[in-house]
């Protein structure tokens, strides 16, 4: 084990003798990559809406349908910020 440690200290002790100068960090920097905003997904039934006509529970799936989409427009909004995320911390690295 001591001679592995001493064998990766002679190795970095050469390899920091052929830059032409010392790597020394001065400055850093946090990057914070916050996520779209999102909301809660609303959640409606057919009890909820209470449709008593055949034109109320029509307007009842709609709304049910634009509730989904809006859900679903967040989600896939949110993969969208992931996958971007996930490309910039690998820029970094």
């Amino acid at each position: 084990m001591k001679i592995h440690l001493l064998m990766i200290g002679l190795i970095s002790l050469c390899l920091w003798g052929c830059t032409d100068r010392p790597q020394i960090v001065t400055e850093t920097k946090t990057v914070v990559i916050k996520p779209p905003a999102i909301t809660p997904c609303e959640r409606l039934t057919i009890k909820g809406c209470g449709p008593t006509t055949n034109g109320e529970l029509y307007e009842c799936g709609l709304e049910a349908i634009k509730k989904l989409w809006q859900c679903a427009d967040q989600t896939d909004a949110l993969i969208e910020w992931s996958k971007k995320t996930d490309e910039r911390i690998k820029k970094l690295d």
